[in-house]
């Protein structure tokens, strides 16, 4: 998702709340521990503090007049901000974080969230150009999808209001949206997050979104009482573990495993939880199934979903211990297998990078070069340096030179926009004073790789646009440094 939000300042703060009736006490939605929120109390500490805004769900530096480009590893989200959008010999802190202690409001009996909450503030900053706030989304099939991005001004509860709906922009639409297969970008300040619901514009659609399961149970297994072991149901995003792990560490539990992907359409059909035991444990008598309603799955709210079971053991010497969890919805396609999820032991799931990064084979976090460790403090390798940005000052001001113009064979700006893939609304860029400017900005933030420029190379190439082609050769380094 790309937007370019037109305001002058960061904002945030949220509200939502999907609450659990008094009968389904099987299961419950559990609020992750605090964050860094957005509102106006919590950004009060000072921000140069050491231990202010260090975390994998936060992060913080402070800008100036030549950008900066940061980004939460963990939840693949990132935030550029381009050069001169802070006035010249002026520093402001920034902070960006992955909220996941509010409750998020939207009305729409059939809207579904589909992105964390991402924050970017505080809410004074002042900044002159519009930059880019990239974060991560769950939805499967986007055809089938009608997008709409959400705000929070921050104000007491946060009030939520729609800044727009993909498909319905006009000329005076306050931000560009580009949803991706991959990743959700905006350009924009403040406290967002991405919901759906199903296309009905030619005729009714099916939306489905990418769910996993995670296993939690306690960190020491009791000799002789029961076990309750908790299912969590989550959006497939990017830091979804970490989120089950923050609502275990309040109870003492931990993350024992994880699940295939879990695919859920907006069918009405409830969702069913199977647990088998075999090994010396089994479930409570007619305890093996849970059925969870369609709508506590669907619209749910920036809270975890979780169903629970408990077990007892009927055996001390068995060594063959395993517990398989199986999801699907009732009356589910043929052609959608259910989710799986097995373990073997009650050994919490590893941290390492191989067990705890997003799996989901159509993901694909961004690459980005590493900061140098020569006095770094905690949290700063979530900062990449104003130097590491693919286009030098000079080389982005001749390319707009060279593509603002409109040209009589279309290869101008409007031609790049369409090689890169952001042409759904290309009346947004015409009203900026250079579309080439904005353009580049979110090209800078979707492509980190180390061969990014020779792309732009070969674009400008095929566009016919040898000028602009000689200008990013000037800049491109050579292969063998």
């Amino acid at each position: 998702m790309c937007f370019s939000l037109e305001r002058s300042f960061f904002g945030g703060a949220l509200a939502v709340m999907f609450g659990v009736t008094a009968g389904d006490s099987n299961y419950d939605h559990a609020l992750v521990p605090a964050a860094a929120t957005g509102n106006s109390s919590t950004l009060s500490a000072p921000i140069d503090q050491p231990s202010a805004f260090r975390s994998p769900d936060c992060t913080q530096m402070t800008l100036t007049p030549a950008g900066a480009f940061m980004r939460l590893n963990a939840y693949s989200a990132a935030l550029l901000v381009p050069e001169g959008a802070v006035p010249k010999h002026q520093k402001q802190s920034v902070v960006l974080s992955v909220v996941k202690d509010d409750k998020v409001v939207i009305a729409g009996a059939r809207v579904t969230f589909l992105s964390p909450v991402v924050f970017c503030g505080p809410v004074d900053t002042k900044v002159h150009k519009p930059f880019v706030l990239k974060m991560p989304h769950c939805a499967e099939n986007l055809s089938n999808w009608q997008f709409s991005l959400y705000h929070s001004s921050g104000v007491g509860e946060g009030r939520w209001n729609e800044v727009v709906t993909l498909g319905k922009e006009n000329i005076n639409t306050p931000a560009f949206v580009q949803i991706d297969k991959r990743h959700a970008y905006t350009e924009a300040f403040g406290k967002y997050v991405l919901v759906g619901e199903s296309a009905t514009d030619i005729q009714e659609r099916v939306a489905c979104k990418k769910l996993r399961m995670f296993i939690c149970g306690p960190v020491t297994v009791p000799e002789f009482s029961d076990v309750s072991v908790r299912i969590y149901i989550v959006e497939d995003n990017p830091g979804a573990e970490e989120r089950c792990r923050y609502c275990e560490q309040e109870i003492g539990g931990v993350v024992l495993g994880k699940s295939s992907v879990l695919y859920f359409s907006d069918n009405s059909q409830d969702l069913c939880i199977d647990i088998r035991c075999v090994g010396g444990w089994k479930s409570k008598p007619f305890g093996d199934r849970q059925v969870i309603p369609f709508s506590h799955v669907w619209n749910n709210s920036n809270s975890t979903l979780h169903c629970s079971f408990t077990l007892s053991r009927t055996e001390h010497d068995k060594c063959d211990f395993k517990i398989d969890v199986q999801a699907i919805q009732e009356n589910a396609a043929f052609s959608v297998a259910p989710s799986m999820l097995t373990i073997s032991s009650f050994t919490p799931l590893s941290k390492d990078g191989s067990t705890c990064q997003h799996s989901s084979s159509s993901f694909e976090t961004m690459t980005i070069c590493s900061v140098g460790s020569n006095g770094a403090t905690s949290g700063e390798h979530n900062v990449i340096n104003t130097d590491k940005f693919r286009l030098t000052k000079l080389a982005k001001k001749k390319l707009c030179k060279c593509l603002d113009p409109p040209t009589q064979k279309g290869n101008d700006w409007r031609m790049l926009a369409a090689h890169l893939h952001v042409d759904r609304y290309l009346a947004y860029f015409a009203t900026k004073p250079s579309p080439t400017d904005q353009i580049l900005d979110l090209w800078e933030c979707r492509n980190r790789d180390l061969n990014a420029v020779c792309s732009l190379i070969e674009i400008c190439r095929n566009m016919g646009r040898h000028d602009a082609v000689t200008v990013l050769q000037e800049i491109q380094t050579p292969s063998w440094l």
